[in-house]
């Protein structure tokens, strides 16, 4: 009799123990980048207030050297992780897309760097591993 009482509480305890649960946090920062605005912006021709009007106001503006840099970026972030009463294990996948335009002294477009990773970079659910 004790021996199933004895039992019956520790498949209680071992249920609680691994039976917590698994979360997934999502979240973003920005607007997503339009294509065809950015290829809009023309090297040596397009001016500042046309780039905010393509695209937006800069996240950030770097200035240096007689020159602005507008940054625009979006991130996207999703951490699933399996959550126990003694561990938890977490992933962190954060995807980015990035554009710089840098403006030479005149307010002209220099240079146009844009990377997309938001449609490359496959999020994984599983915590461990690939």
């Amino acid at each position: 009799m004790i021996f199933f009482k004895l039992l019956g509480a520790l498949t209680v305890v071992m249920m609680l123990a691994f039976a917590q649960g698994c979360v997934v946090a999502r979240g973003t920062i920005g607007e997503p980048l339009q294509e065809d605005a950015v290829s809009a912006i023309k090297k040596g021709t397009t001016t500042m207030t046309e780039v905010i009007s393509l695209v937006g106001a800069p996240d950030r503006i770097v200035r240096g050297n007689d020159r602005e840099i507008f940054h625009y970026y979006y991130y996207d972030g999703k951490s699933p992780g399996v959550l126990l009463l003694l561990l938890n294990w977490m992933r962190m996948d954060i995807k980015s897309d990035n554009l710089y335009v840098f403006f030479n002294r005149n307010g002209i477009a220099e240079e146009v760097v844009y990377g997309k990773r938001t449609g490359r970079t496959q999020f994984r659910l599983w915590p461990f591993g690939d």
